[in-house]
């Protein structure tokens, strides 16, 4: 069920004209600074909603150079609060006797003071936020607006894809995002497999949330098979277990035994990977032991973090681009070589799934399995082609599905939808 249709006009910006001001909580800012699907979601949002004569405010977690005028800085936010004297003599007290206790709480104090700035300054009439530590159940008591959360990733699915211990801090953050789910005006999720799991997995039936998956980058970029190396797999993404680093560095493994002149081009930092062991692995280690050799060869190459504008001359250089996370809520990573017309292998997981048509628009390997990964990866680089005509469907797909103006408008009559029914 979605959110009923207004019975009259809008109490917000539409009614007076203006376009609706929305707040967009993010992680960092600007978008070429970072590598982070939740920064791409809110960059490309941002921009169509403003196209289309609504203002849009950003709120940074964390920000590097000049943010921009619509911007608001949690840290510069936190930064001014300490100082007030009184308040950074407390919060030296509280870092010796309960550091991480403290530097929460001066998150929370720091995010409600700059919404609340925000908020007054730019009039908004709703906030979306992702659904991290339950933030939006206590924001939504201090706030007059309504929130709207984005499920970006719950933990309860996020932190098993990394492989966090299941312990009581695990639970309890489980715990304080489903409060914050249950509360909110309204919830949003990039795909139908992550609403699905979220109300199953909560008992809840959150009939005020739909599906609005997010949107594909627009570029000029195109990959076209005779520019490509023919034997070139990239990865784009960390090496952590969430997003299947060992994965790939597996499956290439069985990819060289069959094809000796492969390369694998690993793109992405190394936040290291829990094994099952719960010991912290690191990707020069990782590669070092399952393909020795290979480093030094070249036949694996890892170049760390790229900027955002950056990438897609990468993957105009790979005949495949591969994606074998343990879970993604929608799979930005997926819609932005399948946009430029990429041949794509990705994990039948949560949307990467319902992005991908297996055979027509880019092949699905089984999670977590490097030998059927491997295979898939051998399918395309035996046969350019038909890896080719996969990828000019991708991008035919992407066009029709998740055009970043088509979601905007999907979104906004959605946030139009939560203003009337309040």
């Amino acid at each position: 069920m979605t959110v009923p249709s207004a019975a009259g006009p809008v109490e917000a910006g539409e009614a007076s004209g203006r376009g609706l001001s929305v707040g967009l909580l993010t992680p960092g800012w600007p978008i070429g600074s970072y590598a982070n699907g939740i920064i791409t979601y809110v960059d490309l949002l941002a921009r169509h909603l403003k196209a289309m004569g609504h203002r849009p405010t950003i709120v940074a977690s964390s920000t590097s150079g000049d943010p921009g005028p619509d911007v608001y800085s949690i840290p510069r936010e936190r930064e001014a609060q300490l100082r007030n004297p009184l308040r950074k003599v407390a919060f030296g007290v509280g870092w010796r006797l309960a550091p991480e206790r403290t530097l929460e709480r001066g998150f929370r104090r720091a995010l409600s003071g700059v919404l609340r700035r925000a908020s007054r300054e730019r009039e908004l009439d709703l906030f979306e936020m992702e659904e991290s530590f339950g933030w939006a159940d206590w924001l939504s008591d201090e706030l007059s607006i309504p929130i709207c959360i984005r499920l970006h990733g719950p933990w309860f699915l996020n932190g098993r894809a990394l492989g966090v211990k299941e312990d009581e801090k695990f639970w309890r953050r489980v715990e304080l995002e489903g409060r914050a789910i249950r509360k909110a005006a309204a919830i949003t999720a990039p795909s139908l497999d992550t609403l699905e799991q979220t109300r199953a997995f909560y008992k809840a039936p959150l009939p005020n949330a739909e599906v609005i998956p997010s949107a594909a980058p627009v570029t000029t970029a195109r990959w076209r098979l005779e520019d490509a190396d023919p034997k070139q797999v990239l990865f784009i993404g960390r090496f952590d277990r969430h997003k299947g680093g060992d994965v790939i560095i597996d499956a290439f493994a069985r990819v060289l035994a069959k094809m000796p002149e492969a390369r694998l081009r690993f793109i992405g930092p190394d936040k290291g990977l829990l094994d099952d062991s719960g010991r912290t692995r690191h990707i020069e280690e990782y590669v070092r032991e399952r393909l020795p050799g290979a480093l030094e060869s070249g036949r694996v190459e890892w170049l760390g973090f790229r900027p955002f504008d950056a990438l897609p001359a990468y993957r105009q250089q790979a005949l495949v681009t591969v994606v074998s996370s343990r879970y993604e809520t929608m799979g930005l990573v997926v819609l932005e070589p399948m946009a430029m017309g990429c041949p794509v292998v990705g994990a039948r997981v949560g949307g990467i799934a319902e992005i991908i048509e297996d055979g027509v628009s880019g092949l699905l390997h089984r999670p977590e399995d490097p030998d059927d990964l491997g295979e898939k990866i051998l399918t395309i680089l035996h046969d350019p082609a038909a890896a080719a005509a996969m990828g000019r469907q991708a991008a035919v797909s992407v066009r029709q599905r998740f055009a970043p103006e088509r979601v905007a408008a999907q979104t906004v009559d959605f946030y139009k939808r939560t203003l009337g029914a309040r």
